[in-house]
């Protein structure tokens, strides 16, 4: 892991949170104390909020600049010529499906092809009760519905535990250094 922060060498890095730190990260088991990973993430964030901020103000420097009005005037151009080419391709789609349906060309033009699909139409409730009794592996399960019923409900067949999952407060300001 490199650091390379205005302000703060490599070796003041190094330095201040020992070499622990830069040796095989991929250990086995992690000896660092809870409150030494909460210092490093807290250092690790105020970095991330620098960079944030160094960017939000590089915006705001990009935003009142005459180049922010002239980006802003061609994208304003873009979305009229995406609209407009939305249109176009709209027409010749309708048109291309008016040849088709008059003398079932699939090729009216060079640069476009009617292409012929099957679109099946059914009642969904007729479909699931079909497939529960002819096509079992047709039919999924809606997991999120029945871990939600599941936890209120007595199955024999479900185990309920525990598991414990961290959370780690969004504000570490107070165990920066």
């Amino acid at each position: 892991m490199t650091y390379e922060i205005e302000g703060l060498t490599g070796a003041e890095h190094a330095e201040f949170f020992g070499p622990e730190w830069y040796d095989d990260e991929t250990e086995e088991e992690d000896t660092r104390s809870v409150d030494e990973l909460i210092r490093r993430l807290a250092y690790d964030r105020k970095v991330e909020a620098e960079y944030r901020q160094e960017i939000a103000e590089i915006e705001a420097e990009i935003a009142a600049s005459s180049m922010a009005k002239r980006l802003e005037r061609a994208r304003e151009l873009l979305r009229v010529a995406q609209a407009d080419v939305a249109d176009s391709e709209e027409d010749v789609r309708k048109a291309a499906l008016e040849a088709y349906q008059a003398d079932g060309s699939k090729k009216p033009h060079p640069a476009v092809t009617v292409k012929v699909y099957t679109v099946l139409d059914y009642n969904p409730a007729q479909a699931l009760d079909y497939a529960r009794q002819h096509l079992p592996r047709a039919v999924k399960l809606d997991k999120r519905m029945f871990e939600k019923v599941a936890k209120v409900a007595d199955f024999p067949f479900v185990d309920i535990t525990t598991e414990p999952r961290v959370t780690i407060a969004r504000d570490l300001t107070e165990y920066e250094v």
